[in-house]
């Protein structure tokens, strides 16, 4: 016959769930007053980068940044073309060379 046993350092889960639970809730208004400020501060710096006189709301500097993302990939892709059209680096530094 088994016997459920204790062990010495057995802990009721209750109560440790509930004080895991407090201090999460605790933590938690830290923490997002935290993580509010931060955003907040990452925002006006992204909006500075993308529209230093525009629009400061947050939706618009988040539009503002990704057209401007969208710009950016665009012009990778129109530069890089020269060089992904089944020339390589390697081919195009030594036909420069000669020129």
């Amino acid at each position: 016959m088994m016997e459920n046993k204790r062990s010495p350092c057995s802990v009721d889960h209750d109560t440790l769930t509930s004080l895991a639970t407090k201090r999460h809730k605790a933590d938690f208004s830290i923490s997002t007053k935290e993580r509010k400020e931060k955003l907040g501060e990452r925002i006006v710096a992204l909006q500075q980068l993308v529209s230093p006189y525009g629009k400061t709301d947050t939706a618009s500097v988040l539009m503002e940044a990704m057209e401007y993302i969208r710009f950016l990939h665009e012009q990778v892709q129109v530069l890089s073309a020269p060089y992904l059209q089944g020339t390589s680096p390697a081919q195009m530094q030594v036909s420069m060379s000669w020129t």
